[in-house]
């Protein structure tokens, strides 16, 4: 594989790898061995799909736009402040469940008597001086983060899989033919395989080469299906094997993050194991915190920017700021960033899972529903060469897929 298109590869799936590593064995355990691979497979089909919906987008644009822009390009002011709007409430979605997920981690390590919101403010702090002093650091470190996650990830698969003693597969589907079943797990198996906000600068490291996207895009799908079915297999496995008492109750019930942790490191009663666990879970949402938060805090600058260029500004002149220089904008940009997301991991209840399935809702809409309509407006404006989408069978599949997992996702919301 040539160095460009494992750069490529590994963004899409640096990207997609993370806090499915937590959620995925936590949803999935209703469905099985054999559903839950059936389900990972398929929402990879549906993610390369819609991936190569808004490659096209980009590619026929000849530009590398922002779904912002592409959206203002072809569906007017409208679809371009929905695609913005969309974008926004995802990243803080996804930024509150990964700060719940990795505070649940740490107050689980330390099994001190610190309160659960007081881990919440040290971790939200820590990001502050991280994102605010070392942003450019963390850009290089993330990739490394990656390696050092899958290593520990293929570690302690085939050493937790040692540690059982008898291994019958829980390989039937054992309750999935309730509404409630698919409606937690369809969003969050989706928001897993969601890499599609790093499609924009994609395009733009490869230089809008289009085989180049469709390979990428194929195998930073596959390389997740591969990593999140040896986990979810292990885990399933050896919790069905070695606590059925716990493997009941998530049958019952979604377990919390520090819950689930708690029972696989008391498995692994070998202390390297024991590490191996902490580590792949916290990198896992380490990953997925610095991935969403760079991009999110790149967003709530350009907004900023606009601000300070338009001279009338209300907010700004209300907040005594003109001018403001870089460092003043980071800070502000960043406290935007984290605050709200802090306040929703603390005062909502299991916050990690609740929140990862809004997110599937809103992913839906950002990477299936509003590129699909894009995509449909510039057929009839533009003549489209070399499209990989010859017919609209697999687009119309999975709009109807977008659908349901919105659908799916209120009613679990709601009901």
């Amino acid at each position: 594989m040539e160095k460009k298109q494992l750069g490529a590869v590994s963004l899409l799936a640096g990207t997609a790898i993370g806090s499915g590593m937590i959620s995925l064995p936590i949803v999935l355990i209703n469905f099985g061995i054999i559903g839950s691979l059936f389900l990972m497979i398929f929402f990879c089909w549906v993610t390369y799909i819609s991936a190569m919906v808004r490659c096209e987008l980009n590619l026929n644009s000849q530009a590398d736009f922002s779904l912002k822009d592409v959206g203002f390009l072809f569906g007017g002011k409208i679809a371009a402040n929905i695609g913005d709007i969309s974008l926004k409430i995802l990243s803080f979605a996804l930024l509150s469940a990964y700060i719940f997920g990795a505070s649940s981690i740490i107050h689980s390590f330390l099994s001190t008597d610190i309160s659960f919101a007081t881990i919440i403010i040290i971790f939200i702090i820590i990001i502050f001086v991280m994102f605010l002093f070392f942003s450019n650091f963390l850009v290089k470190i993330n990739k490394y983060l990656f390696v050092i996650l899958f290593s520990f990830v293929l570690a302690g698969v085939i050493g937790l899989t040692f540690c059982s003693k008898t291994r019958v597969l829980p390989l039937g589907l054992i309750d999935i033919w309730h509404w409630k079943s698919w409606s937690t797990v369809t969003p969050i198996v989706f928001t897993s395989f969601g890499f599609q906000g790093s499609l924009h600068s994609l395009t733009k490291f490869v230089n809008n080469d289009r085989e180049l996207i469709k390979r990428a895009c194929l195998w930073g799908g596959i390389i997740p299906v591969i990593v999140y079915s040896l986990w979810v297999v292990c885990v399933l496995t050896i919790i069905f094997n070695s606590d059925q008492a716990s493997f009941q109750k998530m049958l019952i019930n979604p377990i919390n993050v520090s819950e689930l942790i708690n029972i696989l490191s008391r498995i692994s009663n070998i202390q390297f194991l024991q590490q191996a666990v902490w580590i792949v879970s916290f990198l896992a949402i380490l990953t997925s915190i610095i991935g969403v938060g760079l991009a999110l805090d790149e967003i709530l600058k350009k907004d900023l920017n606009l601000l300070n260029v338009k001279k009338s500004s209300s907010l700004l002149n209300f907040l005594k700021l003109r001018n403001i220089s870089d460092r003043q904008k980071s800070c502000i940009s960043l406290f935007i960033m984290i605050i709200p997301s802090a306040i929703v991991a603390i005062f909502v209840p299991n916050a990690f899972i609740r929140i990862l399935n809004f997110a599937g809702i809103i992913l839906a809409i950002l990477a299936i529903i509003l590129p699909i309509f894009l995509f449909k407006r510039m057929k009839k404006s533009l003549p489209i060469k070399n499209s990989i989408f010859r017919k609209n069978f697999s687009i119309n599949i999975i709009f109807i897929v977008g659908g349901l997992i919105i659908f799916l996702g209120f009613f679990d919301i709601f009901m």
